[in-house]
C-alpha cells in the first residue's frame, strides 16, 4: 500500500507551480478580481496541473534506469523502490482521466490545447530531450501552451508579450537547470542526460545570458505601455533582473534549488516573486493616475 505522502511526491505536486503560468491572462487582462473568470482559470489550472503529474509519472516510468545512477533523482519514489512499476501505471491513468474528466467542464479549444501538451511532453520525453538546445525549447513550447491555455479560457486575444516573456522564461529556467546538472554529475552528466555531452559551460553561459537578456527586454517594454496604456509596471522591472541575476548565482555555485526547478524552496527568489506579484496587482488595478501618464 502506498501512502498518501509517497503518492504526493511520486505526482510532484510540488511541481503545480509552473502552471501558475495559465493565471497570467487573467491577471493582465485586468480580469483578476472577475469571480467566474477567476473560478474557470482555476479550473483549468487543476485540470493541466494533474494532467502534469501524469506526464512527470509517464517520464519517471521510462527513465527509471538513468535515475537510479543520478545523486539527486535516485531518492525519487519510482527509483528507490517506494512505487512499483505496476501502481505507477496506475497512478498515471487515474490522473489522466481525472486530468481530461475536468475538461469536460471547460471549452473544446482547451482541451486540444492539452492533447497538445500531452503530446509535446510525450515527444520530449522519447526524442528531443537528447536533441542539443531543442530539448530547452520542446519545454519553452510547454510554457507557451501554459500560457495559451489560459488566454483560451478567457476567449481573449492572443498576446504576443505574454507569449514571448513566458518562453524566454522557460528556456532560461531550463539552462539554469542544465548548467547545474553539468556542474554536478561531471564526467558522469551524459549517462544522465545525453544532451549534457554535447552541451559546455560556455554555451550554456551563453544561452543564459541571451535568454536573461530577452526576458528583461521583452518586459520592459511591455512595462512600458502595459494594459493601463501607461508605464506603471516599469517599477517592477527591478525585481524580474533580481530574480534573474539570483538565479544565474545559484546555477554556478552547484544549487540544489536550480538543478530541481524549485524556485520556491530559495527564500530570496520566492520573497522578490511574491512582492513582485503583490505589487504588480496593486499597479494594475489601481485605477487611472496621471503619475504614470508623462512620456518625457
Amino acid at each position: 500500500m502506498v501512502s498518501t505522502g509517497t503518492i504526493v511526491n511520486f505526482v510532484r505536486v510540488r511541481q503545480w507551480y509552473k502552471n501558475v503560468v495559465i493565471f497570467l491572462p487573467l491577471v493582465f487582462s485586468l480580469r483578476f478580481f472577475i469571480v467566474q473568470e477567476f473560478l474557470v482559470t482555476i479550473l483549468g489550472f487543476i485540470a493541466l496541473s494533474v494532467i502534469s503529474s501524469a506526464m512527470y509519472v509517464r517520464n519517471d516510468i521510462k527513465d527509471i534506469e538513468q535515475d537510479r545512477s543520478h545523486p539527486l533523482k535516485k531518492q525519487r519514489s519510482l527509483p528507490a523502490g517506494h512505487v512499483n512499476i505496476k501502481q505507477a501505471w496506475t497512478i498515471f491513468g487515474i490522473l489522466l482521466i481525472i486530468g481530461f474528466g475536468i475538461t469536460i467542464f471547460l471549452n473544446v479549444y482547451f482541451v486540444l490545447l492539452l492533447v497538445v501538451f500531452f503530446a509535446n511532453t510525450e515527444i520530449y520525453s522519447r526524442w528531443t530531450k537528447n536533441i542539443l538546445f531543442l530539448d530547452a525549447f520542446a519545454i519553452g513550447i510547454n510554457f507557451i501552451i501554459r500560457a495559451i491555455s489560459g488566454i483560451i479560457l478567457l476567449h481573449t486575444p492572443l498576446s504576443p508579450w505574454i507569449i514571448l516573456g513566458v518562453f524566454f522564461v522557460a528556456l532560461f529556467l531550463a539552462f539554469t537547470k542544465r548548467k547545474a546538472e553539468l556542474i554536478t554529475l561531471e564526467e558522469n552528466a551524459h549517462e544522465h542526460r545525453l544532451t549534457l555531452k554535447d552541451y559546455s559551460l560556455f554555451s550554456l553561459n551563453t544561452a543564459l545570458t541571451i535568454s536573461a537578456i530577452m526576458i528583461i527586454v521583452t518586459y520592459s517594454l511591455y512595462a512600458i505601455h502595459g494594459p493601463n496604456g501607461d508605464w506603471r509596471l516599469i517599477l517592477t522591472v527591478p525585481f524580474i533582473i533580481f530574480i534573474i541575476l539570483r538565479q544565474i548565482h545559484l546555477s554556478s555555485v552547484n544549487d540544489r534549488i536550480v538543478q530541481t526547478n524549485e524556485i520556491f524552496m530559495d527564500k530570496h527568489s520566492l520573497v522578490a516573486l511574491v512582492v513582485f506579484s503583490i505589487f504588480t496587482i496593486i499597479l494594475l488595478y489601481m485605477g487611472h493616475s496621471e503619475i504614470f501618464a508623462g512620456n518625457f
